[in-house]
């Protein structure tokens, strides 16, 4: 499982490697930009669904077929809204865009029902079938992009190779799980609106934590332009790439924290294991960022984007710090506690956007970096002080959270 992991990782990784390669530092920020915008969108049509069905099966496992069918109704709900709002902004957008905005949004609802599907692998603790069944799409994504952009090396050719990638991971992962969802229709229309009041705090929660990663484009090109877009976003494709591991670790320690809810000793035990891995995980790979920062940009992305090895350091204190955070986040997941989640994540949004506005036009690049790490750090302060209650935090764990800042000194550089 482990290495069918890894391969997924470096093929999504190679996939925005080849990208910024082929097409260059501007069109690449350009189709960064409107992937963005695109992924924003069909984050409303995912409302945060996943995590939802994961809690809601995990605590009443007899009900999984209803509540399956009326979030599916609720998910082709909100994408027919969304795609409908879309057509009619088209005639609004500059020309030279519309295709790529439309193949875009296309690709990212498709994604979000795949992730949807992906939770019969999940529920059904068959997570070695899915990380075979994400590798071969991720290889296969890979070489269709990659083929499609050498074919034409333009954006709009690499929006439609990640739409035909998207179609294809779709149609694998519904075969694969046709006899898991042989039951699967929408249910009537009330209960699709239900399911979207009952899931709202989901929702919230689920597109605050996907801004990340997304809105960078947005208020970089608002205040920098499409270069700094690029820049960043090959950065962020590394970061994201890592980040992959909090959203495995999600989906195997969501279930199991949420049934030991109620028993101290065992949850205290299993909650220690959920920091010390997320601790761990971001401090490892943290520091790899930091440690081989020359390097790795030369070897993926080449000389046009070595400006950005100066910020993979911070970078890698950034992965360091949401990790963290992340770890808290997922106990107060399982706790129930996903409305203070969904509050939290909203101040910590504000903080970081009024620390944009007096760091970005001031420090670049390197400003929007700072103020993701200010907000991500407010947001691990709160998260811990919520959880005390459920859990205390081990001496390892408050060793690791403490200590683990200072190794990235050495490798941080303000100028």
């Amino acid at each position: 499982m482990g290495t069918s992991t890894a391969v997924r990782l470096v093929s999504g990784l190679l996939t925005f490697v080849i990208l910024a390669r082929l097409l260059g530092l501007e069109p690449f920020g350009i189709l960064m930009l409107w992937l963005s915008i695109a992924t924003l969108l069909a984050t409303v049509a995912n409302y945060g669904f996943t995590t939802y069905l994961l809690r809601e099966i995990g605590h009443s496992p007899g009900a999984a077929g209803t509540v399956v069918n009326e979030v599916f109704a609720s998910k082709v709900l909100l994408s027919a809204v969304i795609l409908a709002g879309a057509l009619c902004a088209i005639p609004f957008l500059p020309s030279e865009t519309r295709w790529v905005f439309l193949l875009l949004l296309l690709a990212m609802l498709l994604d979000s029902t795949s992730d949807f599907l992906n939770v019969g692998y999940r529920v059904t603790n068959r997570f070695s079938a899915e990380t075979r069944m994400a590798t071969v799409a991720s290889v296969s994504q890979f070489v269709i992009v990659a083929g499609a952009v050498t074919y034409q090396t333009s954006v709009l050719m690499a929006a439609f190779g990640l739409l035909a990638s998207r179609c294809l991971v779709l149609l694998m992962t519904w075969s694969n799980q046709r006899q898991y969802f042989s039951a699967l229709r929408p249910a009537p229309l009330h209960r699709a609106v239900y399911r979207l009041k009952h899931g709202g705090h989901y929702a919230i929660d689920f597109g605050l934590q996907g801004l990340i990663g997304q809105i960078d484009s947005v208020v970089l090109n608002y205040f920098l332009g499409p270069v700094a877009v690029g820049l960043h976003q090959a950065g962020m494709r590394v970061f994201l790439g890592g980040s992959q591991i909090a959203k495995v670790l999600g989906n195997v320690f969501i279930p199991r924290v949420s049934r030991a809810m109620g028993r101290t000793a065992e949850i205290q035990h299993i909650a220690e294991r959920v920091e010390t891995v997320f601790f761990g995980s971001g401090a490892a790979v943290g520091l790899l960022l930091a440690i081989t920062a020359k390097p790795l940009v030369q070897l993926l992305f080449g000389e046009n984007f070595m400006a950005l090895a100066h910020l993979m350091p911070w970078f890698g204190l950034l992965f360091f710090v949401r990790f963290v955070a992340s770890g808290f986040g997922l106990l107060l997941t399982a706790a129930g506690k996903q409305a203070l989640r969904a509050k939290v994540n909203l101040g910590h949004w504000i903080v970081i956007l009024i620390s944009a506005a007096v760091l970005v036009p001031r420090f670049g690049n390197l400003g929007w970096i700072w103020a993701l790490t200010i907000g991500n750090l407010m947001l691990a302060l709160i998260y811990f002080r919520a959880i005390q209650p459920v859990v205390s935090l081990s001496r390892l764990n408050a060793g690791l959270a403490l200590l683990c800042p200072l190794a990235f000194i050495p490798f941080v550089q303000v100028h």
